[in-house]
């Protein structure tokens, strides 16, 4: 089943969530959707299914591919983060069309950081695999994600320099390799 709709769309700074939920979603691609939309397409969930939505911004008809989170945004209000509402030129308030997509199960990933200092953590690969595990279950070629990097504090931002099979791959239980490319700096 197609489900599309349009919603206005706030970063997670103007949502009353609990701090615990912005915190966690705040370096992610996952959305906050109200509980109408899981009504509207729970006829045709399989069980365990994961889901995600494209985020459109309608004026530029440009999107980012996103899983959801929760469904506890208010009704009919879109949380999203800022990173993501800044690649995709949104500002808070405005009017975007959310449509459900199914990506593939991705097989690989080339990936360049912005900053040589992400390359030089203590085991990069193992640092990146789980923080994407957690807060990035969709990935698509061209985009720029932000890893927060907990023990020293630092937000890196890395861009998806390409994916297989698809420009927009799952990475949610499947063996995905990874590669780097040379840091911007």
């Amino acid at each position: 089943m197609s489900y599309k709709t349009e919603l206005p769309c706030f970063s997670f700074t103007c949502s009353a969530q609990p701090e615990e939920i912005t915190k966690h979603c705040r370096y992610s691609n996952k959305i906050l959707l109200p509980p109408s939309i899981l009504n509207d397409i729970s006829e045709d969930l399989e069980e365990n299914q994961v889901l995600f939505f494209k985020v459109i911004n309608k004026k530029l008809e440009f999107g980012h591919v996103c899983g959801v989170h929760e469904f506890t945004a208010p009704p009919g209000i879109c949380h999203v983060p800022y990173h993501v509402m800044e690649d995709l030129g949104i500002q808070e308030g405005q009017e975007i069309e959310i449509e459900k997509v199914s990506p593939p199960k991705g097989t690989y990933i080339k990936l360049r950081p912005h900053k040589t200092a992400f390359i030089e953590l203590s085991d990069p690969r193992a640092i990146l695999e789980k923080i994407m595990s957690e807060n990035y279950p969709v990935v698509t070629q061209g985009q720029t994600i932000a890893i927060h990097h907990k023990e020293s504090n630092t937000v890196f931002h890395i861009d998806i320099i390409e994916t297989k099979p698809t420009e927009t791959i799952s990475i949610i239980n499947t063996d995905v390799n990874i590669d780097f490319d040379e840091p911007i700096d």
